[in-house]
């Protein structure tokens, strides 16, 4: 086992601490040597006006989490700030929970008085009662909350051990990690003060600084000053984030974990042994000696006594090292955290380790006497400097931070171990966004095409890679090819992002592939592919030796080289349609100046590659449908027919179809009932593609007749690129000899579900019958129905090959999705950007790609922005109560007038018309109270879904709370959920009250029947 195996990288940190939201400004002040504590005026006798504060600490996006606006005012607001640093920690390790193996969270958070605040400022009011605030506010909940909103199936454990909570919560992350229970976890903490305080108590002889300064290890230190912070660190065992190209930021070599036990003066009191015996655990997990540490965040709390303990303890640990150990103490810069303080630490040494650089700590002059005798190894950091590599070549450091009643955590931190990426090729990129909101969409969106522009050329591969597979997947979405990062406006404007955008649904769908037949196909069609994507190129290779073997070579040729498609649109003027090129099309133009047969296997091969590699990408179709030729394609992924046997059908049947003799097809804009009672002798119905549109084929001047005729009738016709009359009864004689051709192949029923354009219904033991594929190529086409039967299974088809299908079943059915994967010939775009905009569209349908199979191996993970919130203010609009105060009664339905406390609802006349209109009424308007209240919601619409909304369990059992009181009646919780939409609610509830009217003895009370049902 080596080094590395025992080895835990820290790939993604967030933090919210005192005049820093994120970590850059983190890092920027540090380096600056600032001191972030809030002073609101001069200090008055023991009081001291001074605190770290935090910005809009009660400010949160629900949304994004799907929480309530209701159930955010009620969750601690250090909960909800746990909330978003784990998720922005996430973000910034390109790691989407739902992409990987386990998730562990363990988390801590502070004491404070918020639920006293909220329950007394809402107080009565519907879902505010015990164990609602004991929910959202109970610290046992914290990592629990995480790990539900944020969908982490690992270890969720609340770590509570005072001061040291954050590094303990990391140690047990590490030791998760390395017992392989989780494949990645998550520390985080957070604690606020609600209401923010705005200074302390600083009595004589206590910890607190009584000028509101904290001055770890300095003559002058005479106590600490109080702040709030959060934050959290994403973690992955070594090997694991080598081998995913993850961004290492540093590198946890060993940690430890101890108790001062009894061996000291007082609970409160520190141990100095125990502090030495913390750290030299730690170095001997990590495997390292004192003399390879360069540096030591320290908890340094700035009182004498903790100071001189720790100092101590590090004195003798370090004496050894033969060179200078720089020491730093964080408290300096933004006061005691509590529960946060080792993450503060922790964020700060892995920051100088990712830099290469010591930062200064503010306050710092000299050490006092006592400290300086044992100091001829350490060394406080008065001012920044350059970290020079020891002549190991690596950095290494230690945090510390300790607890009150005596757990004590050091972990030992080494510098990220160096990668590199090779360049990837300069070419189109596909880029993924997802948000909760469509504001927060469009900020994003503007931050991405920012950090566009900046990467270099050559890594645009891996910023495309890292929104694919790095980012939690939300319901707003947006994709973007870019083909130039030195101008990603051409991919971000809003011309081009309008069709790029849309809400994914709640599951992924299931899709089905469309195979597209002769028709729109074109020369060099797919070379482009075969190009420039090896996943294709290793599916297409033995189709084409095959193909080859059948055509003398003639088909792998237009494969062959690049240059199959015209450069792609040099800016954003520039039509991606080439409009010559599109009315080229209207003179057709047949396939005999090349073999029908190349043709033929030509697209079969295109498409069947296409189609596996779309497999290989982790997009596997619950239905096929083919068109013509296509069907044959379908047939042999639904393995009805062997590859090679469907190619030298498929080669076999181009053969024979030059038996009929010329002829010409043509398309006609309209329905097939429309016109076909035009069509003359030697003229048939070819295909009967959608509402607006179907083929004629037959003898070449009868369809010219059909044509002038159609114009004259106002109909739209074009004819199709070919010399031969396809699927008519001149094929007779072709269709018999392919018949007997096939009775000597393996034919089995499809493996995949497979729409006939033959029959119009699934295949079944037909498609083994050679007289299923004799009638094939004499009857019509009726895509329209095959089209039909496959979206009553699925709502999203994939044109697998070049076609025009989309129209003809979007005609038929508005609300299904096409996407095609393959350009027409007119267009001046690459093969592989139609591919991608492909596959962004169907992401956003919801249908995930392999994205690490598209890309290949050897790509690395790269800094995406910061994603963006919509956070506004969830705090009571009451003053915090002075004094405790016990919860206020839960509200009760007002009693009739007259009645006396206590007495029985009044009795009812009986069942009937009036009673039911009335409970109706009343019901409606109580639920509508009840949801706003619960949901947070301004207004309740009859469509309102109450678990979309956010509502959960508890919130339901209130909900029936409040209709036993309204009614006197325990109405089941199957009535009162049957519909979770308002108006269905309502129906449901009133119904049930109506039927029970109907079986209640007039004149009894309305409890009775109630308590007899439960």
């Amino acid at each position: 086992m080596s080094a590395d195996d025992l080895a835990v990288a820290i790939v993604g940190m967030a933090v919210r601490l005192p005049g820093s939201d994120d970590i850059d400004q983190y890092w920027d002040g540090l380096r600056a040597g600032t001191t972030w504590i809030t002073r609101r005026g001069p200090v008055s006798g023991a009081y001291v006006p001074a605190y770290g504060a935090l910005a809009a600490a009660g400010h949160f996006d629900p949304d994004r989490f799907g929480i309530s606006e209701a159930e955010a005012l009620l969750i601690d607001p250090q909960q909800r700030l746990l909330l978003e640093t784990v998720d922005e920690a996430l973000a910034a390790a390109h790691l989407d929970p739902a992409r990987t193996g386990p998730v562990s969270v363990y988390a801590g958070v502070g004491r404070n008085d918020y639920e006293r605040w909220v329950a007394h400022a809402l107080a009565g009011r519907p879902g505010v009662d015990e164990m609602a605030l004991e929910i959202t506010n109970g610290r046992d909940y914290a990592a629990t909350r995480v790990a539900y909103r944020l969908g982490l199936t690992g270890t969720a454990l609340t770590v509570q051990s005072a001061c040291s909570t954050s590094l303990v919560a990391v140690h047990l992350a590490c030791q998760d990690l390395l017992t392989y229970g989780c494949d990645a976890a998550i520390a985080g903490t957070a604690a606020v003060r609600v209401p923010t305080p705005r200074g302390y108590a600083a009595p004589s002889g206590g910890i607190g600084s009584p000028d509101g300064v904290c001055r770890p290890f300095d003559r002058g230190a005479n106590g600490t000053v109080p702040g709030d912070g959060a934050g959290a660190v994403v973690l992955k065992r070594l090997a694991d984030a080598r081998a995913d190209g993850d961004d290492i930021w540093a590198v946890v070599r060993g940690s430890a974990v101890n108790n001062d036990g009894a061996a000291k003066s007082g609970f409160a009191n520190v141990s100095s042994a125990a502090q030495r015996d913390v750290v030299r655990a730690a170095l001997q997990v990590a495997g390292l000696a004192p003399e390879q540490i360069d540096y030591v965040e320290a908890h340094g709390s700035g009182t004498l006594l903790g100071d001189a303990a720790e100092w101590a303890a590090l004195a003798e640990v370090f004496a050894p090292a033969g060179h200078r150990l720089r020491v730093g103490a964080v408290k300096a810069n933004v006061g005691h955290l509590r529960e946060a303080a080792g993450l503060a630490g922790l964020a700060k040494a892995v920051l100088c380790l990712r830099h290469r650089q010591w930062v200064p700590t503010p306050h710092f002059e000299a050490l006092p006497a006592d400290l300086a005798r044992r100091s001829s190894t350490l060394t406080p950091l008065n001012r920044g400097r350059e970290w020079t590599a020891r002549p190991d070549g690596v950095r290494r450091a230690g945090v510390s931070a300790f607890g009150l009643g005596g757990t004590n955590c050091h972990l030992v931190l080494e510098a990220a171990p160096s990668t590199e990426c090779a360049p990837a090729p300069v070419r189109e990129q596909l880029l993924l966004l997802s948000s909760h909101r469509e504001e927060t969409l469009e900020k994003d969106a503007d931050a991405l095409g920012r950090a566009v522009a900046a990467v270099p050329p050559d890594h645009l591969a891996d910023l495309a890679l890292t929104t694919q597979v790095g980012r939690r997947r939300l319901s707003r979405r947006r994709f973007a090819v870019v083909h130039d990062p030195a101008a990603p406006q051409a991919a971000f404007g809003s011309d081009r992002t309008r069709g790029q955008s849309a809400t994914a649904p709640a599951h992924p769908p299931q899709v089905g592939f469309l195979l597209p037949g002769i028709g729109s196909h074109y020369p060099r069609m797919g070379a482009g592919l075969a190009a420039t994507e090896p996943l294709f190129a290793r599916r297409l290779a033995p189709l084409l030796d095959i193909a080859d073997e059948l055509t003398g070579g003639a088909v792998g040729v237009q494969f062959a080289g690049t240059g199959a498609a015209p450069p792609a649109p040099a800016h954003p003027g520039v039509d991606r349609v080439d409009l010559r090129a599109l009315l080229r099309r209207r003179t057709p133009v047949g396939p005999d100046h090349r073999r029908l047969r190349e043709v033929h296997l030509g697209l079969f091969c295109f498409e069947h590659a296409l189609a596996a590699t779309l497999m290989d990408l982790g997009i596997r179709p619950a239905v096929l449908v083919g068109h013509s030729l296509g069907e044959w394609v379908g047939s042999a992924l639904a393995g009805v027919i062997g590859v090679e046997d469907a190619m030298a059908a498929v080669a076999r049947r181009a053969d024979l179809v030059t038996l009929a003799g010329p002829g010409a097809m043509l398309a006609v804009l309209a329905s097939a009932a429309q016109v076909a009672h035009l069509a003359t002798d030697g003229v048939w119905l070819a295909a009967d593609n959608g509402p607006m549109h179907c083929v004629f084929s037959g003898r070449p001047e009868r369809v010219d007749a059909l044509a002038d005729t159609l114009r004259r009738e106002g109909f739209s016709v074009l004819p199709v690129d070919t010399s031969h009359p396809f699927h008519t009864p001149q094929l007779e004689e072709a269709a018999r000899r392919l018949g007997d051709d096939l009775r000597g192949v393996d034919l089995r029923a499809p493996s995949i579900p497979l729409a006939s354009s033959v029959l119009g219904r699934w295949l079944d033991e037909q498609v083994i019958d050679p007289e299923y594929w004799r009638r094939h190529l004499v009857s019509t086409v009726r895509f329209r129905d095959a089209a039909a039967l496959a979206l009553s299974r699925v709502r999203v088809l994939i044109e697998v090959g070049p076609g025009t299908a989309r129209p003809w079943v979007l005609q038929a059915d508005p609300d299904a999705v096409v996407v095609r994967t393959v350009r027409q010939s007119y267009e001046q775009v690459t093969d592989r950007q139609t591919l991608l905009e492909a596959l962004g569209r169907l992401w956003l349908q919801g249908v995930e790609t392999r994205w690490t199979a598209l890309h290949g191996p050897g790509r690395a993970k790269h800094a995406l922005p910061r994603p963006q919130l919509n956070r506004r203010r969830f705090l009571p609009d009451t003053a915090p109560p002075a004094t405790d105060l016990a919860l206020a009664a839960p509200e009760t339905a007002p009693l009739p007038t007259g009645a006396a406390p206590g007495a029985a609802p009044p009795a009812d006349s009986g069942p009937g018309p009036h009673r039911a209109s009335a409970i109706a009424g009343t019901l409606e308007e109580h639920l509508r109270e009840q949801w706003r209240a619960l949901l947070g919601l301004r207004e309740v619409h009859p469509d309102d879904h109450f678990f979309h909304l956010g509502g959960d369990s508890l919130m339901g059992v209130h909900l029936i709370s409040s209709l036993q009181r309204l009614t006197g009646r325990s109405v089941p919780s199957p009535v009162v959920f049957a519909s979770a939409r308002f108006a269905g609610m309502v129906r449901e509830v009133a119904r049930w009250l109506s039927e029970d009217d109907a079986t209640t003895t007039p004149g009894a009370p309305l409890t009775e029947g109630g308590e007899a049902r439960v």
